[in-house]
């Protein structure tokens, strides 16, 4: 039997990129995909439900169209902090919280929510009362205005972002645990994907060219981040909740080591 046989999964961001490479591995497994996106998806997924995820209103629309029963979902749709600073906090926050409040309860017990962070957003701890502060304002103009009365530019609110979608993961993870429900976020670094470039340039070519070193002389496929996006919405996960599992081959090593981290022999496959 395939990992994820009968299962549905609601995803977001599947038009492109991670979003699309994690379709075709669930649907590899077994699993039928629910799609939302803004652009309709070149990957096959078993039905669209196009959305703006940075309309409230929209969300709400998108989620009443979603009357099955759901074993998982996967927040992947994110933005670059080239966007505007509400844009980021929209996308990669607000509307991220608002899908998982909406279909938490509603998913099939032994199931799970996977968010998808950042390895921009590992200062987490040296900013949770910030975070808190955010997290915790009720609905969506409340949170905006949080997010923006922390007074950041767009790349700042880009980590910010991803900083908030680790947190808020945590905290949400014990609200279904009675039922083998189970909330975790995949902290990716540099994925080759279609705003890659645009990383790249907000973050500084010097940094991401270190990393990149130093995980063996290439940025992540996007298939390398479905593969544990699927591991964490498996049962062979039960135990695990309310975890962050960075995904970016072995570059953290360099952020937190520096100059005693020893760079990776170039990747062999």
């Amino acid at each position: 039997m395939k990992t994820h046989e009968n299962k549905t999964f609601v995803l977001t961001g599947v038009s492109s990129g991670v979003g699309a490479a994690t379709v075709d591995l669930l649907k590899s497994e077994g699993a039928r995909i629910i799609g939302l996106d803004l652009k309709e998806p070149t990957s096959t997924v078993d039905r669209f439900v196009q959305c703006d995820l940075t309309h409230p209103d929209l969300i709400d629309e998108a989620v009443s169209r979603i009357d099955e029963t759901v074993h998982g979902l996967v927040n992947i749709a994110g933005v670059p902090g080239s966007l505007p600073v509400d844009v980021v906090a929209k996308v990669n926050f607000l509307a991220l919280r608002k899908l998982t409040e909406a279909l938490l309860p509603r998913i099939a017990d032994f199931g799970a929510v996977v968010n998808i962070a950042s390895t921009a957003g590992q200062q987490w701890r040296t900013r949770v009362p910030t975070c808190k502060k955010v997290i915790l304002a009720e609905g969506w103009d409340a949170g905006l205005a949080a997010f923006l009365d922390v007074g950041l530019d767009s790349v700042a609110a880009y980590d910010f972002s991803k900083e908030l979608v680790i947190l808020y993961s945590q905290l949400v993870s014990s609200r279904e645990r009675h039922r083998g429900v189970r909330v975790n976020t995949v902290s990716p670094g540099a994925v080759q994907t279609p705003i890659l470039k645009t990383f790249y340039e907000t973050m500084g070519a010097d940094l991401l060219d270190n990393l990149r070193n130093q995980a063996g002389g290439r940025d992540a496929k996007p298939s390398e981040i479905a593969g544990p996006v699927s591991l964490l919405l498996s049962p062979e996960s039960l135990w695990v909740n309310g975890a962050d599992l960075i995904a970016d081959g072995g570059a953290e090593v360099l952020m937190n080591l520096e100059a005693d981290a020893v760079p990776a022999k170039p990747l062999q496959f």
